[in-house]
């Protein structure tokens, strides 16, 4: 990533308006944008004047609101005070980053594991940031929709929603990083892997149920034997009554995996079909389904349980699931290697942790260079 240059007009209106509670949401993401990269990369340091102004600015901005106006809402007025205090906290920080040295920085690119982020797209288009947006959320189609701290979002019938029209829909994406589960209005429960998206119904129609899945995911379908579900993944169909099963169907992997856990399901393509049993597998590749028997599905699932499970795996499909969850960029140096990783690691630990365990085997070395992941063979 090359050098930021910063303009101290937009570094100042941003912070103020922030600080007075009238930045909009694109100006706020265009705030977190600027300090994330602040921490990361190269930046051009802002001078000592700049820094000073910036801070008096929020200051004074802040003094101004020590007295509310007379018909002012009072928790609002705290709300906003308190937002302007840690803002100042913030940018402090955030400039000490930019005035250190280059090693420095480097030092402070510290690469965390993921957890409970994602985006709500409702269907009159507004985005919801559900990492910070608890409680209700919205009403829409006579359904509550609301947004749990750990990371589980909810939608509720106020009354019958299978009313025989087929509703609006929402959209859940989960960045690099991130998880999110999802409790559809019919008691399906989704739980969605990093760098996905589940596109799903806030209610359903009469007869079916269906939503659509970009990336990875995780079902516990209701059963509703007059209401089949059916999951639309990169060129192929499950269709299923009451199940569970997970779905791995990445546009970096070189085929859509179906996993079933229990029940049964039948996966399509335009070129065939497969019924599967608990613990058999199907594999899609450009369209056309092979089945596996007997595998072990907790390997499928080892992810929404919080680990990495790898049963043979090779190195590039193993670093596709470290880049996806720590968000970084994965760099080969060296001869493809041949070398398959059999073990279990937790999600949870830091990078360097899980390099670690993967160094061990004497075949491959890491280097961190930022969010850059060498892999020398």
């Amino acid at each position: 990533m090359g050098k930021i240059h910063l303009d101290k007009t937009e570094i100042l209106n941003l912070a103020s308006r922030i600080s007075e509670g009238a930045a909009t949401d694109e100006e706020i993401r265009r705030y977190n944008v600027i300090y994330r990269q602040f921490q990361q990369s190269e930046a051009t340091p802002m001078d000592t004047e700049g820094v000073n102004l910036l801070r008096e600015q929020m200051i004074e901005n802040i003094n101004q609101q020590l007295i509310p106006p007379a018909r002012a809402n009072i928790r609002l007025w705290i709300t906003r005070i308190a937002a302007s205090i840690i803002l100042i906290g913030s940018v402090a920080a955030g400039f000490y980053f930019l005035n250190s040295s280059q090693k420095d920085l480097a030092k402070q690119a510290v690469v965390v594991p993921g957890g409970n982020k994602a985006i709500l797209t409702l269907a009159d288009g507004k985005r919801i940031i559900l990492d910070t947006a608890h409680g209700l959320i919205s009403k829409e189609a006579n359904i509550a929709v609301s947004n749990a701290a750990n990371g589980i979002i909810s939608y509720e019938k106020l009354k019958s929603a299978l009313n025989g029209t087929q509703l609006e829909f929402n959209k859940i994406e989960t960045p690099r990083g991130g998880t999110y589960r999802v409790n559809l209005s019919d008691g399906t429960r989704v739980w969605l892997n990093s760098a996905s998206t589940l596109r799903y119904p806030v209610a359903y129609s009469k007869e079916q149920r269906v939503v659509e899945l970009e990336g990875e995911a995780y079902f516990e379908v209701a059963k509703d034997r007059s209401h089949p579900f059916k999951v639309k993944s990169k060129g192929q169909i499950v269709e299923v009554l009451g199940t569970h099963f997970n779905v791995n169907g990445y546009d970096d992997e070189p085929f859509t995996k179906t996993t079933l856990l229990e029940g049964s399901i039948m996966v399509s393509t335009v070129k065939n079909k497969m019924v599967l049993k608990p613990m058999q597998e199907s594999l899609n590749s450009n369209g056309v389904l092979s089945g596996q028997q007997t595998v072990d599905a907790d390997e499928a699932v080892a992810w929404k349980n919080g680990y990495f499970q790898f049963n043979d795996e090779n190195l590039e499909s193993v670093m596709r699931q470290i880049s996806r969850w720590y968000d970084v960029e994965v760099v080969f140096v060296g001869k493809p290697s041949n070398k398959k990783f059999n073990g279990m690691i937790s999600r949870s630990k830091g990078i360097k942790i899980a390099l670690e365990i993967m160094e061990a085997t004497g075949n491959v070395r890491f280097k961190m260079e930022g969010r850059k992941l060498i892999v020398k063979t």
